[in-house]
C-alpha cells in the first residue's frame, strides 16, 4: 500500500460566522490520483486555500509527509513540494510561454539579490538551470512551439497546459489542480486528460478538483464528496457514485421519487 503523502485532520475554517470547512478529515496517498468533487460553495477551493497556506486554519492539522505544516506561509510550503494552480487560469500575460516557466522555476533558486546584482558565477548556473529546466517542462507540456508567444495571447487550452507547467517547475511531489479542465472543449479536456495521467506516470501525486463529472469519476483512484464544507463520503468512483447521499446533494432529495 502507498505511504500517506498528505493529512488532514480535523480541520475547520471559518469565515467570520460561516464555517466553510467543518472537522474535515481525510488523506492522500503517495502516487494515487485523488478527487475533490461537491455542488458550488461546498468548500472545495477554501480547502485548497487552507493546505497551501492562503488561509490560516480555525481548527485542525495539515501533514505532509509526516511534518505539521498547518498556517505555514504559501511560498514556505510550495517550496515542501505542494504547488497547485487556480480555478481562473492565472498565468504571466504580458510575458512570453518559455519566460512564463523560467520565473516559475526560480522558486527553487538559492542566490540571493546580492549574487543577482552582480551576476555571480553561482547565479548564472542557476539562471542556466531555471532556462533548462523551462525549456523540459515546456516540452512535457507540449508548448514547444509557442515558446515565444506573449501568454496572454494564449488559446485558453494552451494557457490551462502553461499554468500546470508553472507549478511542475517547482518540482512538486503533489501536485493540487483546481478545475483543470474548466472552460475548455470536449476534445481540449481529453487533451488535458491526457497531461494530468502523463504528470501521474513522472510519480507525481494529483488531488484535483472538478465539476465535469466525467472527469471527476472517471480519472481518479479515489474520490472525496463534499457538501457544506462536510465529507459526505469518500471511497473508490464506482462506490461514490452509487451513494445516495451524493445522489441528493447534486441532484436533490426528490431525485428517485
Amino acid at each position: 500500500m502507498n505511504e500517506m503523502l498528505l493529512e488532514v485532520k480535523d480541520v475547520s475554517k471559518d469565515f467570520g460566522g460561516l464555517r466553510a470547512i467543518d472537522h474535515l478529515d481525510f488523506q492522500i496517498r503517495e502516487g494515487e490520483i485523488f478527487s475533490i468533487i461537491g455542488p458550488n460553495g461546498s468548500g472545495k477551493t477554501t480547502l485548497f486555500n487552507v493546505i497551501t497556506g492562503f488561509h490560516p486554519v480555525t481548527k485542525g492539522k495539515v501533514i505532509f509527509q509526516g511534518e505539521d505544516i498547518t498556517n505555514l506561509k504559501p511560498f514556505t510550503i510550495a517550496r515542501k513540494g505542494i504547488t497547485r494552480t487556480f480555478q481562473l487560469t492565472t498565468v504571466f500575460t504580458g510575458e512570453t510561454t518559455l519566460d512564463n516557466l523560467i520565473v516559475g522555476h526560480r522558486l527553487r533558486i538559492k542566490a540571493g539579490l546580492w549574487g543577482t546584482v552582480m551576476g555571480s558565477r553561482y547565479t548564472r548556473s542557476e539562471e542556466k538551470r531555471c532556462r533548462e529546466k523551462a525549456e523540459e517542462v515546456l516540452e512535457f507540456i507540449g508548448l514547444t512551439r509557442l515558446k515565444n508567444v506573449t501568454a496572454g495571447n494564449l488559446p485558453q487550452e494552451a494557457q490551462k497546459r502553461l499554468s500546470i507547467g508553472l507549478a511542475l517547475t517547482t518540482d512538486p511531489r503533489l501536485l493540487l489542480l483546481d478545475e483543470p479542465t474548466g472552460g475548455v472543449n470536449f476534445k481540449e479536456t481529453s487533451g488535458l486528460i491526457s497531461l494530468i495521467e502523463k504528470i501521474r506516470d513522472q510519480k507525481i501525486t494529483i488531488c484535483l478538483i472538478e465539476h465535469k463529472m466525467k472527469v471527476a469519476m472517471d480519472l481518479p483512484d479515489r474520490v472525496l464528496v463534499l457538501n457544506y464544507g462536510r465529507k459526505i463520503t469518500e471511497g473508490v468512483p464506482m462506490d461514490v457514485s452509487k451513494d445516495q447521499r451524493v445522489i441528493e446533494a447534486y441532484l436533490g432529495k426528490n431525485y428517485n421519487a
